[in-house]
């Protein structure tokens, strides 16, 4: 589905391929840009793979100016001048991807984003700390209009959403079953009174206006969507649209099914790095792997796929851990080749262009393998998002080893981010 409208004053544009003008825009608002623009590579640079497009895949943009005028501005002086900036949001949708992340979204007012790296690192600060996330640099009212084109990015995803089918098209058996699945938990068949307004009936047999009510166990008072998962959310914008009250947007999101209820919210740091500061394996790693009889390989089987999946609580679909680029170090095994040997380390380059599930097996930790796995896997394959160099990981608050890890590889935290479940039913109508 292609759309082009100006719905109240804003520019909508819905593509299922982003366009190379809107690569290039978001190219010029790195690092904060990155999730969204390496996710908007991928699917450009393989579109045919079954991971980087499927039908039900959206490229969206919204502004109150063209895409056109948001580049020239970008590109001058201009936007370091309040009469210069043209600000917009822009996201990628592709629903059929859950239990994996359904949405990557990003806004202009990222890129003014003020925020203390050294804040919260390994100390299990909770949600408390996260006022400091919402902090910025631009007059109120241009924040505002950054607020207005997110809304606008979920109302569309509102209509996405409810365009979706009951059963997806030349899609497997897992991924058929895990759309079942989100169908139920993310609440994608409401009656479809509830999208305009009228007054329905909900599960308990009361009447509502708009949108049912449901109860489940991360928002006892959920509302009854539809909800999307979004990925990589910058904190600077859970803040304004939902825990911010004055602003009144009123935006509801619970925290994903995998945080134990005794947690109210998981935070990530979002670790930046420079492909030409990573480092090449040293002289004394490779004399290790020598020594362990260890050699260089990538994740290429079911089996690899399985160990993966059993050392990670995140829900990794095997087509998309056996499509994405990785890296692998392996036992060479009893034919000495490598390539039947067991995995003993490993990493990923994810859809949006982090690094993913770095792991090491526990009797091969303390010898230098998660720095060169990252190393290599961002070093080998950041070229087949983008050439501009920046690499990226999330991290857990409190993860310590891993925040050790990407210091020891010359990371920095550029800003803080979540996961969250986000209920369209509380966005406003549908575009």
């Amino acid at each position: 589905m292609t759309v082009t409208a100006a719905v109240e004053g804003i520019h909508l544009l819905d593509h299922p391929l982003p366009s190379p003008p809107l690569i290039t825009l978001l190219s010029q608002h790195l690092p904060h840009s990155l999730p969204v623009l390496r996710r908007f590579q991928y699917a450009d640079n393989f579109p045919d793979d079954g991971l980087g497009v499927t039908p039900y895949s959206h490229c969206l943009f919204a502004s109150r100016h063209a895409v056109e005028e948001c580049l020239t501005s970008a590109s001058g002086d201009g936007g370091k001048k309040k009469e210069g900036r043209k600000h917009f949001a822009a996201a990628f949708v592709d629903l059929s991807r859950f239990p994996e992340t359904q949405v990557w979204v990003y806004s202009t007012l990222e890129d003014y984003g003020v925020f203390d790296p050294e804040v919260g690192s390994g100390s299990g600060f909770g949600s408390g700390f996260s006022a400091l996330a919402q902090s910025h640099s631009l007059p109120e009212d241009e924040a505002k209009e950054c607020d207005q084109l997110m809304l606008a990015l979920l109302r569309r995803m509102k209509t996405i959403a409810f365009n979706m089918p009951v059963t997806l098209e030349d899609v497997s058996e897992q991924r058929q079953e895990n759309w079942r699945e989100a169908r139920e938990y993310l609440l994608m068949n409401p009656p479809p009174s509830s999208t305009d307004g009228t007054t329905t009936t909900n599960t308990n047999g009361d009447t509502t206006n708009g949108d049912t009510t449901t109860t489940n166990g991360d928002n006892k008072t959920a509302r009854a969507g539809p909800k999307v998962m979004i990925g990589s959310l910058a904190e600077i914008h859970r803040h304004r649209l939902i825990l911010d009250k004055k602003n009144g947007y009123g935006v509801k999101m619970h925290k994903t099914s995998n945080i134990p209820d005794e947690i109210e919210w998981e935070v990530c740091q979002k670790w930046l790095f420079r492909t030409e500061a990573l480092v090449l394996p040293s002289d004394a790693l490779q004399k290790i792997m020598a020594e362990e009889g260890l050699v260089w390989d990538s994740v290429r089987t079911k089996e690899d796929v399985k160990l993966v999946q059993s050392r990670t609580a995140i829900k990794r679909q095997e087509d998309t851990l056996l499509g994405l680029p990785s890296v692998s170090i392996r036992e060479k095994g009893e034919k000495g080749g490598g390539k039947e040997g067991k995995m003993v380390a490993w990493g990923f380059m994810a859809l949006d262009g982090t690094l993913m599930t770095l792991h090491v097996e526990d009797a091969y930790r303390g010898k230098g393998l998660a720095k060169a796995v990252a190393c290599k896997v961002m070093r080998d394959h950041l070229s087949e998002y983008g050439d501009d160099g920046w690499g990226a990981a999330d991290v857990f608050v409190d993860n310590v080893r891993s925040q050790g890890v990407c210091k020891s590889i010359g990371g920095r935290v550029g800003w803080l981010l979540s996961w969250a479940v986000v209920d369209l039913g509380s966005v406003g109508e549908g575009l």
